[in-house]
């Protein structure tokens, strides 16, 4: 192994983190593109609320349900070439979204995109885990914190291009996916490789970890897929029921879901830090009960409190995903791919499946019935967090 690479492996490597980060920076542009892409689509093709939801399912299943699969994978084969290969697929598929004349063409390049995001996400996490040393709380945030902006940017892109052309200016996003891939081309030598003592660990403990982790990481998983319904449900079904409901502006719900995403970013930041401080239960516990009121507040707020409710709701959620990363690869620290891909992929990804669900309740029984629904979700997440064993238990 290279020697600059297997001191990655003691000691953080910023270069490498930032590289990683860009590159989630881009492949999440996706995520924050298409809910204001969606309304358009939904309006130009006579989409119903439950059509207008497949596609979001359709992303967040080829983007995240998928990431276990090619996270095993990873384990199995290096597979560092899936870090460009990630990037330009998320990209031009979401730049074929807003030209496409018919729901079916739609599905197949939001499948495309979403499959460029599930091949990036479990091999840059592996990488960012290499990357991070004996820092890995900080190391993830710093790796994370690119798909939150990532996904804040690609709102603010998108609704500055509809102000200005059609759907069809979806078509200029293939350029930030060009380039991402150059540079990881370029920077291909700089990435660490997997260290070999880890590979041959595997075999000693594969027989005895399942059973010691496999409680925990249920309920970890299913606090992370009702934390992600929320937050689909306020990225991807909020924008159609204040548009198409509620008649508000699209630069008025572009202005809400940048605040919502940037607030992610603020969140991923300080979510290690405080994690560390006062323990990982703790903040899990603690974030799933404030956003119980938080999402009270937001469903009867109005104006520049809707705004500040939104991003202090936004900040709360997203700051545990650091902290969520790191717990599951610790409970799977020799399938450190698979690990990735269940909590940045498939648990995360499942938001998918609440968005399709809010919109049948919306089509059956009104968008105020969809909206309060999703205010009660935090109360399982809540019950859920109590489940998870202290930090200083290590049942896993």
């Amino acid at each position: 192994m290279d020697r600059k690479k297997t001191a990655a492996l003691s000691g953080m490597h910023t270069k490498v983190l930032v590289l990683l980060s860009a590159g989630h920076l881009v492949t999440d542009l996706a995520a924050g593109a298409l809910p204001i892409l969606l309304p358009l689509i939904q309006a130009s093709l006579g989409l119903s609320y439950s059509a207008a939801g497949l596609i979001s399912l359709v992303f967040n299943v080829s983007s995240s349900v998928l990431q276990p699969i090619l996270g095993f994978w990873s384990d199995k084969v290096k597979s560092r070439w899936l870090l460009p290969a990630g990037c330009f697929l998320s990209m031009i598929g979401l730049a074929l979204t807003g030209t496409a004349s018919t729901y079916w063409f739609v599905l197949a390049v939001v499948f495309t995109s979403g499959l460029g995001a599930a091949a990036y996400h479990p091999e840059a996490s592996k990488v960012s885990r290499l990357a991070s040393g004996h820092r890995r709380a900080t190391g993830m945030s710093l790796f994370i914190v690119g798909g939150a902006l990532g996904a804040a940017l690609g709102t603010i892109i998108m609704g500055k291009l509809l102000t200005i052309f059609d759907k069809s200016a979806s078509i200029y996003f293939f350029l930030p996916g060009v380039i991402m891939a150059v540079l990881f081309l370029v920077y291909y030598r700089m990435l660490p490789d997997d260290p070999a003592p880890a590979v041959q660990k595997i075999k000693g403990d594969s027989k005895t970890a399942p059973k010691k982790i496999l409680f925990p990481l249920i309920v970890l998983i299913l606090v992370i897929i009702v934390r992600s319904w929320i937050q689909a449900g306020l990225t991807h079904f909020m924008p159609l029921y204040l548009v198409n409901y509620l008649g508000r502006s699209p630069n008025y719900v572009s202005s809400l879901l940048v605040s919502f995403m940037l607030a992610g970013a603020v969140g991923t930041i300080l979510g290690g830090p405080v994690a560390d401080r006062f323990g990982r239960k703790n903040m899990l516990v603690v974030s799933t009960a404030v956003l119980i009121p938080l999402l009270f507040l937001l469903k009867y707020s109005t104006g520049i409190w809707s705004m500040i409710v939104l991003f202090v709701t936004g900040m709360v959620i997203v700051s545990t995903m650091p902290t969520t990363v790191v717990m599951g690869q610790e409970m799977l620290p020799h399938r450190i791919g698979v690990a990735s891909g269940l909590m940045t992929g498939f648990a995360t990804g499942m938001g998918g499946v609440g968005v399709s669900i809010l919109g049948a309740i919306a089509d059956n029984f009104g968008a105020p019935t969809a909206f309060m629904t999703l205010t009660l979700l935090p109360l399982a997440a809540f019950v859920l967090s109590l489940l998870l064993p202290r930090d200083d238990v290590k049942e896993y």
